[in-house]
């Protein structure tokens, strides 16, 4: 498993390297609004997600749990029929609405409807793609094979965020951002699905299975729920904040957001390593292993994400002048920068027994706090966004990921871990 985590960091490494060196040249290039764009589509393709239905997960759950090649060849080929169903239906939803949102729900003094509209298309079909990829890479996953996926997300992110300085360059413009994306993602699923069916396929013949789907549905809706609102609940602060303000507004919410985003990417790792694992133990009803696996690795992730968000508080200004070299950007957005990293610590508090959760199919609880919170926090973002404009989305979301902490702790360990609760 040691090897596992450290592909992983591998990979989480390089994404929090790639965000911070080349978002400043994203800004030079293009200004920030036309960054705000691009990240919008990065919120839009995280809310999508709830369009996997709970399939990459359950692709990872069941390949990591079961050794039959018939069972796992009929799955994988059941659920990527049903995802290209997803992946069309993603297309044309974003294509049909592409001229609403452009027009009545982003904010641009400089960029025209139109040019918006093509953009958001656009984003419709890489969105599409880099969804099925991750249906690859999550099978992947599941075979233990994190060198090889985070090798696959590592060369597809540099290409997309990298490389794509390249054309950019020479033809600085959205147009040439969102075809580079599209035409990446389209390459990096085929070589994804290739390494993907390339450990599993045998001799065997395999076939679209509706038992397939009666098997694993139940999980995959629990988890489809999850997605959903998982979704809503990181990214609704930025959807909001798209719509009451201004592009350029957004775009500064974006940047201190990514920077809160840190002590969930140290800890991202190591928990995605462990998923696997912790359902092997809970298969084969190993209570002591999963009890140690749990608390060591519990502390390991609180010790790594309160130290890491602590660092970034106490010198969040100087951080984020060295990143973007603009100290009125550093000004501008230290307060706001500092509430959201607080928030992210509590989130990164929640992975633990969120993955017990999921090793043990339950989906319950947080289906059920997800939908409290979606219900409380919609209101509530707009009355602070409206009050306090900018800092006023971060109060929302400190609080919502403070009592979601309190909530999975409570209800998730004494469910799955009474007797070591009861031990101590």
């Amino acid at each position: 498993m040691f090897k596992n985590i450290i592909a992983n960091y591998v990979g989480k490494v390089w994404g929090i390297i790639s965000v911070f060196v080349f978002i400043p040249f994203y800004i030079k290039l293009l200004g920030i609004e036309s960054y705000a764009v691009i990240n919008f589509y990065t919120v839009i393709l995280t809310i999508m997600y709830f369009a996997d239905g709970g399939l990459s997960a359950t692709l990872n759950r069941e390949i990591a749990r079961n050794e039959d090649k018939q069972y796992i060849g009929n799955m994988l080929f059941t659920i990527e029929k049903v995802y290209m169903a997803i992946c069309l239906f993603i297309i044309l939803f974003v294509f049909c609405f592409s001229n609403l949102i452009a027009e009545n729900w982003l904010n641009s003094q400089i960029l025209s409807s139109s040019d918006l509209s093509t953009y958001v298309s656009l984003m419709g079909v890489s969105i599409a793609f880099q969804l099925f990829t991750t249906l690859q890479i999550s099978g992947l996953l599941g075979l233990e094979k994190q060198v090889l996926s985070n090798g696959i997300q590592v060369a597809s992110s540099f290409f997309r965020s990298g490389v794509v300085l390249i054309p950019l360059y020479f033809y600085p413009t959205l147009l040439t951002f969102f075809i580079w994306q599209v035409s990446i993602n389209i390459i990096f699923f085929f070589i994804a699905r290739f390494n993907l069916w390339k450990y599993i396929k045998t001799n065997l013949r395999y076939k679209f299975d509706k038992n397939v789907l009666k098997t694993v549905g139940r999980f995959a809706g629990g988890m489809m729920l999850m997605a959903i609102i998982s979704s809503l609940n990181t990214q609704i602060d930025k959807l909001v904040i798209s719509k009451l303000l201004s592009l350029k507004e957004f775009g500064y919410y974006a940047l201190a957001g990514i920077l809160s985003q840190i002590p969930e990417l140290i800890i991202t790792p190591i928990a995605v390593a462990i998923l696997p694992r912790m359902v092997k133990y809970t298969e084969n009803i190993e209570k002591d292993k999963i009890t140690k696996l749990f608390h060591v690795n519990t502390f390991i992730l609180s010790t790594l994400a309160t130290t890491g968000g602590m660092l970034l508080f106490l010198f969040t200004k100087d951080f984020l002048f060295i990143w973007t070299h603009d100290i009125i950007i550093a000004s501008k957005i230290e307060n706001v920068a500092k509430v959201l990293l607080v928030g992210s610590v509590f989130l990164s508090f929640q992975y633990m027994p969120y993955y017990l959760a999921i090793a043990n199919g339950h989906t319950r609880t947080n289906v059920t706090l997800g939908i409290v919170a979606v219900i409380c926090i919609i209101p509530a973002l707009i009355f602070f966004v409206k009050q306090y404009g900018l800092i006023g989305a971060t109060y929302t979301w400190l609080i919502m990921n403070v009592f979601a902490y309190f909530y999975l702790g409570y209800f998730i360990i004494s469910k799955f871990l009474k007797m070591s609760l009861g031990d101590g």
